[in-house]
């Protein structure tokens, strides 16, 4: 890459998340060429010495170090002249990850060094479409990422009953070169019980000071190595020197501090929120207060200080790195990915052929003529996946289970079967009930608990009378029937939300 694309990238980074300050004074409009001048040196050693990454979230098998632009290169077209620029830097900032890949061979576990291996890249999903990008999703959703693994399969984290490991958020990962080129520096978390110690007074009132602003609370995050402190404080009230909002010019701003102090020396940046009269400062949406960053690796290196964070909220969570340089703090942030916390399960194209056959194959002669065309999840009970699929007059369809990664068909609806659900005593019921011709009318009855099937009913009714009854496919006494029904409160309808199988209809 060349110098003057690095400035370009800085200058981009500056425009979504960098910010800095100098040692004494505020941070003013003039220092965006300062912050993308010290990036600028750190990248430009990138093909010897690529920078930190960060690896975020599994797909249930591997680690992910997950990309926020497409890997496409960008071509510039009339449509996208005011923002290629910024666009295609993006892109080539990711292109050093991505060449890298292989590199990444060390993972930071605290003290320790863990080896691992890239694995491959996930740049399709099951339907041959690119995975989302800049988000971070549920393990079942694939995501545009390079993926990673542990070399020995004995450092590998247990994950929870969801396949969910909770330690692959934000860790750490550096080739050879970056660690043979810097010293690693121990870091010391400070929280303690009741929370994290306050900022040393006279420091506080410094910065009350210079900003003009009362501080609404200070915090002392980590040691690092030995020496420097990190911490945060923010302001009550209105930053009134906040920069011009193109986008809206009543915008208020909010203010805290990024704090690194090194023997009575203050460093920071700012951190830019939200202020309204009525609710106060907010930096992130469902949080109160300002949430620091949280240093989770730190070395120093050739040119100064250089610090691997974190940033997570409710629904985000940001990696990057600070840069101490000449008396300044810098903040170059990689990406903010979006948290998506409560997604739906993908459902594939494979999924539809796979249920579609099930169905067919319930009843060839008849289901040969009717075209399911749309698909919803419903929610039984909430141990099993349940999939709905339907005809374009919802007068035909069928009801599913998947389970560790197989379809299986409960029943199927038509004229005379509709499905209705109900709960009673930690029991979920799954009701197919409707006309059997003339004066007869059948139900057929599933019980689930715990994400198991206790029993099948099958119960035929003749003028309100039960005449036959099976369970679980063998005849039982009518009473034995009444007694399995009298347990069964009235169906409900179920709920669901249908989407069009073709996503183009």
């Amino acid at each position: 890459m060349k110098k003057l694309m690095f400035v370009a990238i800085c200058a981009m980074a500056v425009m979504i998340s960098c910010k800095n300050a100098g040692q004494t004074a505020p941070a003013d409009g003039n220092d965006s060429m300062a912050v993308a001048a010290v990036i600028d040196s750190i990248i430009e050693e990138n093909d010897t010495t690529p920078l930190p990454m960060f690896l975020i979230g599994t797909d249930g098998k591997y680690m992910q170090m997950l990309y926020w632009t497409s890997v496409e290169e960008p071509q510039r077209n009339e449509d996208n002249e005011d923002y290629y620029d910024t666009w295609h830097q993006n892109w080539e900032f990711q292109e050093m990850f991505r060449r890298n890949a292989a590199q990444y061979t060390n993972l930071l576990d605290g003290d320790n060094i863990i080896k691992i291996k890239f694995i491959d890249e996930v740049l399709k999903d099951p339907d041959g479409k690119m995975p989302s990008m800049g988000e971070i999703h549920r393990k079942e959703i694939p995501s545009l990422c390079a993926r990673f693994d542990y070399v020995n399969a004995k450092d590998k984290p247990k994950a929870d009953e969801d396949g969910f490991v909770v330690d692959t958020w934000g860790l750490v990962i550096v080739t050879d070169s970056y660690l043979n080129s810097r010293k690693r520096l121990e870091i010391k978390h400070l929280d303690e019980e009741g929370g994290y110690p306050k900022l040393p007074a006279d420091i506080v009132k410094q910065l009350e000071k210079e900003y003009g602003m009362k501080a609404a609370n200070s915090r002392k995050i980590e040691q690092i190595g030995g020496r420097y402190v990190h911490g945060t404080i923010e302001f009550e009230g209105e930053y009134k020197n906040g920069p011009k909002d193109p986008y809206n010019k009543d915008r208020k701003y909010a203010l805290a501090l990024e704090l690194l102090i090194d023997s009575g020396k203050v460093y920071r940046y700012e951190s830019l929120g939200y202020y309204d009269e009525e609710y106060g400062s907010s930096w992130n949406a469902d949080a109160d207060g300002y949430i620091s960053n949280d240093i989770v690796a730190a070395f120093e290196g050739p040119k100064g200080l250089e610090l691997c964070y974190t940033h997570g909220a409710p629904e985000s969570f940001c990696v990057g790195m600070i840069y101490l340089r000449d008396g300044k703090l810098f903040e170059h942030q990689y990406e903010m990915y979006h948290a998506l916390v409560d997604e739906e399960i993908p459902v594939w194209k494979k999924d539809f052929a796979e249920m579609k056959k099930l169905y067919l194959d319930d009843d060839p002669h008849s289901h040969k003529y009717v075209e399911l065309t749309k698909w919803a999840h419903c929610y039984i009970d909430y141990d099993n996946e349940w999939v709905w699929l339907r005809d374009s007059v919802d007068k035909n369809g069928a009801i599913f289970i998947r389970k560790d990664g197989k379809f299986r068909l409960v029943d199927v609806e038509n004229a005379h079967q509709m499905p209705t659900s109900c709960q009673k005593d930690g029991i979920s019921y799954l009701k197919f009930s409707g006309s059997a011709g003339g004066p007869a009318y059948q139900h057929i009855i599933y019980a689930f608990q715990n994400g198991k099937q206790l029993w099948k009913l099958f119960a035929l009714e003749i003028y309100g009378e039960l005449d036959e009854c099976m369970l679980n496919g063998k005849n039982i006494s009518k009473e034995e029937g009444k007694a399995y029904l009298d347990k069964v409160p009235e169906g409900k309808e179920i709920t669901a939300w249908f989407k069009n199988i073709n996503e183009d209809e």
